[in-house]
């Protein structure tokens, strides 16, 4: 993995656990059982993404991130938000969850489609696949 690799992959690792931090603060706040234990396995699922691609980055001898983006903070809050102005909390939920996986997958659809490392972005993506159907199904359920 080259430099300019690592450092794309190294953002990449922020994304996804800022948005499995998204996933856990949703899972906190929703009212519903079943949607908190969702919630709790793609925020899983994420963890494990990006365990994945930090042992790729540490194989590589670089340091991997850690934590989320320098915007995680204001995305949880911008999320905390609409909830509170919201009617139904776990709807505003599903929906920002949906919009959010649907930025990320587009992400890692991009990278797979002009990085070098497309291998490492690529196996991913269906497990991407699935988070943004749950999301999108979850949101239909809920009549949105």
């Amino acid at each position: 993995m080259e430099r300019t690799s690592t450092r794309v992959v190294n953002g990449l690792i922020r994304r996804v656990i800022a948005d499995r931090d998204l996933y856990r603060q949703a899972a906190r706040g929703v009212r519903e059982p079943g949607l908190k234990a969702i919630l709790e396995e793609s925020a899983d699922a994420l963890t494990a993404i990006a365990g994945d691609l930090q042992s790729q980055v540490t194989a590589t001898g670089a340091r991997p991130a850690t934590a989320g983006g320098p915007m995680s903070g204001v995305r949880r809050t911008m999320m905390e938000a609409s909830v509170k102005l919201s009617h139904d909390p776990d709807v505003t939920y599903i929906r920002t969850l949906e919009q959010m996986e649907r930025r990320l997958l587009d992400t890692f659809l991009k990278l797979e489609a002009t990085s070098g490392d497309r291998a490492l972005v690529g196996r991913h993506i269906a497990r991407l696949r699935l988070l943004h159907l749950d999301m999108t199904n979850l949101g239909g359920a809920a009549g949105r």
